[in-house]
């Protein structure tokens, strides 16, 4: 039994090290990508506190995330009901065709662009009204 689940098991450790190799570079990236951005924020945002004053930066900053706070809730709440609603079925191959579709996606290019099937339409149908 042991010879007949070793390439399973050996596959899934193969995926498995994959997942975690894309993770921790998606992790670096966004560390020395965000951490710079943040510090920035943070300098900035003591340095428009000095020049003009706590109150009015703080009022600012409360009316921005106030703003995208509500409109982020507001898109949550929907996908939250759109995701309710579905069947388990669905909930359960989402994932596996969204994996699917960026795995091909990655790996097949169309030979045509939708810019120039729509062009060759347009004059396809402005021909045959003549």
């Amino acid at each position: 039994m042991d010879y007949l689940l070793a390439p399973i098991f050996w596959l899934l450790g193969l995926l498995l090290s994959i997942i975690w190799w894309i993770f921790t570079q998606l992790l670096w990236i966004v560390l020395w990508l965000l951490l710079p951005i943040a510090v920035v924020a943070f300098i900035a945002l003591r340095v428009a506190e000095r020049v003009l004053g706590p109150e009015r930066v703080r009022a600012w900053v409360k009316a921005r995330s106030q703003k995208y706070g509500a409109a982020a809730s507001k898109r949550i709440r929907r996908l939250a009901f759109a995701l309710g609603v579905l069947p388990l079925r669905v909930l359960f191959w989402f994932p596996i065709y969204a994996i699917w579709h960026s795995v091909v996606s990655l790996l097949w290019r169309p030979k045509w662009t939708p810019w120039q099937r729509a062009w060759a339409k347009r004059w396809r149908a402005e021909a045959k009204v003549r």
